[in-house]
């Protein structure tokens, strides 16, 4: 099932469809980012506009190293025609789609710009 493609800028991008606070669907791009190995990372601005609380905090260990406290809170999204309670990391500027989310699936990505992103479970 191809999701989504990869930018000029070399950025492999998703197509997610999230649901906010009061159930309405809004569709967002997410960067498919195989060095991030929570669920789902959201910038403020977005948990902001949809609703979403953060009710918990979690230990994160972002590029720098060092270890910090990060919101956390779960979000329900639509993903291969079926609703998903996913768990959120509040922080950054850009959504990020991380391991966790993609586990047990298929990632394919045509490294060219426009190139395909593909994401299909694996079966069995």
């Amino acid at each position: 099932m191809t999701i989504g493609s990869v930018t000029a800028t070399r950025k492999p991008m998703a197509s997610l469809t999230i649901l906010d606070a009061n159930g309405h669907r809004h569709t967002i791009q997410v960067t498919v980012d195989t060095g991030f190995t929570g669920e789902l990372l959201l910038p403020e601005q977005y948990t902001r506009r949809f609703g979403l609380a953060a009710a918990d905090y979690r230990d994160g260990r972002p590029a720098t190293g060092e270890v910090i406290r990060i919101p956390a809170g779960a979000a329900t999204v639509i993903w291969q025609g079926h609703q998903r309670l996913t768990q959120f990391l509040e922080m950054g500027v850009a959504p990020l789609l991380g391991m966790q989310f993609l586990w047990n699936h298929r990632i394919t990505i045509d490294a060219v710009a426009n190139g395909a992103v593909i994401v299909a479970p694996l079966s069995g």
